[in-house]
């Protein structure tokens, strides 16, 4: 009996740590929610009949009342989300593609202060030579801890070569920076152990680079890392993984320009990472007639297993696609209709999920593997749940905080 009652006891307290949270009804309905990961969710309403642009944010974390409450007006009735994990700052962005060289954008940061300004770009990729910012193609957004990141690609078409650049806008003071990345000959690329330059994340204001390349008859990247202001501190050539991966088409997932302009078409291997002053790789093998995705770290100059999970590709599916969500907890890799989330933690199991364009706002829902039916935030002392239905409904709505 006593040992009912100990359960019993158990069940009532875990029970008790479950916490509603109602969040009052604003001028217009709650229309939208993202999650700003390890602070909260952002609740948005506005004006649905369009006559004001003003976009009114609630974050909602794990008190019984709002956090902070903020807006901002847009240009238009659109604008683009950017988030990374570990980064104090998130952007909403009129457009992403440079008009007339500059962007218009607003930046929120952990306290709830805004900042809404233009920012012009052209003028920095001016001093890196004679550049025009107008004939380069925007590859990827990305906010650090210290920078929001743009690269950019040009295509010399008469030296049969790419190009590629990083602009670099300061959090604190909004100022503009550039630096050229690198270059890769058009022959390189088609030769397949050579490849361009991309982000693939930062430390403090160490963001870094990597492109493929092949040094002393060994595949592998070379990385480079650069300030906020876009000053060169580390270049490094780093050997890859004994084993050959799946060549895979290189997407974008998650809240960074790269998804949202969705307009990648490299070829790429085994992708590598960097994450808290660590080095990554996920990649697909082909071994007998199924696919495993892996997931590897770098300890000692060795490639080490981490994690693994078997799939089967899409049916119809001649090509795959492979896009890295880098968390504080794993990798969620994005496979065609699928999400794999590869734990850093060995012991830890992957789990596979179908794709919804949810995951790019929902982080937390790698992670947390109840109710999968509802809007997750993993907070540091627990979970918030959000019912999605309540949306575009007038009145108040509500959300349930279970503590760890």
């Amino acid at each position: 009996m006593k040992s009912l009652s100990l359960i019993i006891c158990i069940i009532l307290g875990i029970k008790s740590f479950a916490q509603q949270i109602e969040m009052p009804a604003e001028q217009y309905p709650f229309y939208s929610i993202i999650e700003w990961k390890g602070m909260g969710a952002i609740l948005f309403n506005r004006d649905p009949a369009g006559n004001m642009k003003k976009v009114n944010m609630t974050l909602v974390g794990n008190k019984p009342t709002n956090i902070w409450q903020q807006s901002f007006n847009p240009n238009g009735k659109e604008f683009h989300f950017i988030s990374s994990e570990n980064s104090r700052y998130v952007y909403f962005l009129d457009n992403l593609v440079p008009e007339e060289g500059k962007i218009s954008l607003h930046q929120l940061n952990s306290a709830g202060n805004i900042k809404s300004t233009s920012v012009v770009l052209s003028s920095a990729i001016k001093k890196l030579g004679a550049f025009d910012l107008s004939e380069m193609q925007l590859m990827d957004i990305i906010t650090t801890d210290k920078a929001l990141v743009h690269v950019f690609r040009y295509h010399d078409t008469k030296a049969k070569k790419f190009i590629e650049f990083a602009t670099f806008i300061t959090h604190h003071n909004l100022l503009v920076y550039s630096s050229i990345l690198g270059e890769v000959a058009e022959e390189d690329i088609k030769e397949g152990n050579f490849g361009q330059w991309k982000y693939i994340g930062f430390t403090d204001d160490q963001i870094y680079f990597a492109a493929r390349d092949f040094q002393n008859k060994k595949k592998g990247w070379t990385v480079q890392n650069l300030t906020s202001k876009g000053a060169l501190t580390n270049s490094q050539f780093i050997n890859g993984p004994i084993e050959s991966f799946d060549i895979v088409e290189h997407i974008g997932v998650g809240a960074n320009g790269k998804t949202i302009l969705n307009n990648s078409t490299d070829s790429e291997t085994a992708t590598l990472i960097h994450h808290k002053n660590q080095f990554y790789i996920t990649g697909i093998m082909t071994e007998g007639t199924s696919k495993t995705v892996k997931l590897k770290q770098l300890l000692d100059g060795k490639w080490v297993d981490l994690n693994n999970f078997k799939f089967t590709p899409d049916k119809g599916k001649t090509s795959l696609h492979l896009g890295n969500y880098i968390l504080n907890e794993g990798i969620g890799c994005k496979i065609g209709n699928s999400m794999i989330f590869l734990p850093y933690d060995a012991a830890k199991k992957p789990n596979q999920t179908v794709f919804s364009s949810r995951y790019n706002s929902n982080p937390s829902r790698f992670i947390v593997e109840d109710k999968k039916e509802l809007f997750t935030v993993s907070l540091s002392d627990g979970t918030l749940y959000f019912d999605l239905s309540q949306l575009n409904k007038s009145g108040n709505v509500k959300f349930e905080f279970i503590k760890k």
